[in-house]
């Protein structure tokens, strides 16, 4: 593992956006060692190759990357991987799961406000995967986002999925569909801050010169079909269909994720 060299902190020491450093381990427990996890994975693979993005020769920054289970599977492929988060603790996870392959990894402990501090260089491939909801602005954070991306080179943004989340609000009987996680929720558990609106996010990373070429709904079967009928058809029918319909409108839509891969224009 590589660390950056230190940089003067921010000057904004009061952003209120969400740290995990308490939550790291019961991320590994509970969302990246589950059916949820595997699927987020699964919808991942298949994006990047379905847009011939492999790892081989890629310089990647994967920006809030937490336990970096993604950009492992591309450092498998040759990717050259720089991770930041704001959390110490996700971030020697990260380490530890990289260092347990014997494959390099330069990290920084940094917010994404801050990443162009330490990665102020432009990448083929930047990755931000379910850290903009957690966001007190998520919108301020896409031109960050979109200055490191070298031109053709991709973004892959995932992000928690209003449409969904009101949907599992009223099938959880919560008809009023709120707009916000619960102020208790938020500060207690991991429920996200700020469910967005995809198509606000395509409008606004086309003002910034991007192209979306792959819009996916992810969970958008599996988390609205009851427990009891997945056990039944078993996991693997289930991510079938979550990867099938995840593609194709209006199911998209409803995934409790959204992932865009997009393009910035040459």
């Amino acid at each position: 593992m590589t660390k950056t060299p230190a940089q003067p902190p921010a000057s904004d020491s009061t952003r209120p956006d969400r740290n995990f450093d308490d939550l790291a381990k019961r991320f590994a427990r509970t969302i990246y060692a589950t059916p949820r996890g595997e699927l987020r994975l699964m919808a991942l693979r298949q994006d990047f190759a379905d847009m011939g993005i492999t790892g081989a020769g890629l310089q990647l920054l994967d920006i809030g990357g937490g336990q970096g289970q993604f950009s492992l599977e591309l450092a498998r492929q040759g990717a050259q991987i720089s991770l930041c988060d704001i959390s110490e603790e996700m971030l020697r996870l990260a380490a530890d799961q990289f260092a347990a392959e014997q494959l390099p990894l330069t990290v920084q402990q940094c917010s994404l406000q801050d990443c162009a501090q330490y990665f102020p260089q432009q990448y083929d491939v930047v990755m931000n995967h379910a850290v903009l909801e957690w966001l007190e602005d998520p919108f301020a954070a896409l031109p960050l986002l979109a200055e490191r991306v070298k031109s053709g080179g991709w973004l892959s943004l995932m992000f928690y999925n209003l449409h969904g989340h009101q949907w599992r609000q009223i099938m959880n009987g919560r008809t009023h569909a709120p707009a916000s996680a619960n102020p208790r929720l938020r500060d207690e558990g991991n429920a996200p801050q700020h469910p967005l609106d995809p198509d606000k996010i395509e409008s606004a990373l086309q003002a910034l010169g991007f192209s979306v070429q792959r819009w996916r709904g992810v969970r958008c079967v599996h988390d609205h079909m009851h427990q009891k009928i997945r056990d039944r058809i078993g996991q693997e029918k289930v991510n079938l269909a979550d990867l099938e319909f995840g593609l194709q409108e209006p199911y998209r839509r409803m995934g409790r994720y959204v992932h865009f891969l997009a393009q910035k224009n040459a």
